[in-house]
């Protein structure tokens, strides 16, 4: 009996043991990650998606290094096309007074025409005028004369449309002896075109073949002018000319003495009158003795009898005839046209 009793407390307290056993926490799942490895996974991947960043940036970076140099190879080269653009030399060919062809080189030193070929045309109100038709240029038609054309009636000048005159005011003769003479109507011609409300600008024709001359001829200029009595308007314009006959005494001059001549006249004409003096020129002119320091230095009034001015140069008068028929005037005159700006 001792026996049995023992045998069934311990078989009772096996069959605890086994309950107590089911109530305890039950063992991890297979599936259940664990908690060290999961992070460990985490750091790799982090680091592994920091290297490709790391290697995007560095590509990246190496890309937009090969494209600034490509822009910069590029910018190089337009550079360098410019620049050999610019040192290939431009030529045109042009017709003179005497219906001779030349060819010349363009200097790009000098201040280059800034009119357009297209809009220069035939004034509709009075044909042998040509005018220019743009909004950056009001253009005024003028007249020049000398003794030439003998006694003018101002007033119907005036009255026709014409807004400034330049009156010659003397001149030197061909010739060895180059004599320094008054142009007879200068004075009368001055005064009335001034009193019939045309602008009043001056010129010289010059056969000066040294400064000294130039200087005299400068000097006349404003004794004439002073005499007068009138306030100009326009400058006093140096006026050199060749002849195709033997008698032009400047026919041989160097391109060197024309910008001493020039200089010598134009200073003279400011310290006599405190008024400025500019040139007259032409495209044969302009391309052989007229240096580019003398072309850059003043306001040109250009003469060319063509349909439009052939000159690649600035401007600022245009003499484009010298056969045009003035009310006022006899016989042939020269029609001028002035470009100004507008404000």
């Amino acid at each position: 009996m001792k026996v049995s009793i023992r045998m069934m407390a311990a078989f009772l307290i096996c069959v605890l043991a086994a309950l107590a056993g089911c109530t305890s926490s039950p063992d991890k799942k297979e599936s259940e990650p664990d908690p060290v490895y999961e992070e460990s996974a985490v750091t790799e991947t982090a680091e592994e998606e920091s290297e490709t960043s790391e290697e995007k940036k560095e590509e990246i970076s190496e890309e937009s290094a090969q494209t600034e140099d490509q822009k910069e190879e590029e910018e190089e080269e337009q550079i360098s096309a410019e620049e050999e653009t610019e040192n290939i030399p431009v030529y045109i060919d042009y017709v003179d007074a005497w219906g001779e062809y030349h060819t010349m080189e363009v200097d790009p030193s000098v201040k280059a025409n800034p009119y357009t070929d297209g809009s220069f045309v035939n004034d509709p109100s009075d044909p042998q005028r040509i005018t220019y038709e743009d909004d950056k240029y009001e253009v005024l038609q003028g007249v020049d004369v000398s003794e030439h054309q003998g006694v003018i009636d101002w007033e119907q000048v005036a009255s026709s449309g014409y807004s400034f005159a330049f009156i010659r005011v003397g001149y030197r003769g061909y010739g060895q002896a180059g004599v320094l003479m008054e142009d007879v109507y200068a004075r009368d011609n001055l005064k009335k075109a001034k009193e019939a409300g045309l602008l009043v600008g001056a010129y010289f024709f010059s056969q000066a073949i040294t400064e000294e001359e130039a200087r005299e001829e400068a000097l006349l200029a404003a004794h004439v002018i002073k005499d007068s009595g009138i306030t100009l308007d326009l400058p006093v314009v140096y006026d050199p000319e060749i002849t195709k006959n033997d008698a032009g005494r400047a026919n041989n001059i160097t391109k060197e003495q024309v910008t001493l001549n020039t200089e010598a006249f134009c200073s003279t004409i400011k310290e006599e009158l405190s008024w400025d003096a500019d040139i007259y020129s032409n495209l044969p002119w302009e391309h052989e003795l007229f240096e580019a320091k003398v072309l850059n230095s003043y306001k040109i009034w250009y003469a060319d009898y063509e349909p439009v001015p052939q000159t690649p140069y600035h401007f600022t008068w245009w003499q484009y005839t010298n056969e045009g028929s003035v009310p006022g005037i006899d016989g042939p005159a020269d029609i001028d046209m002035w470009l100004v700006e507008r404000e």
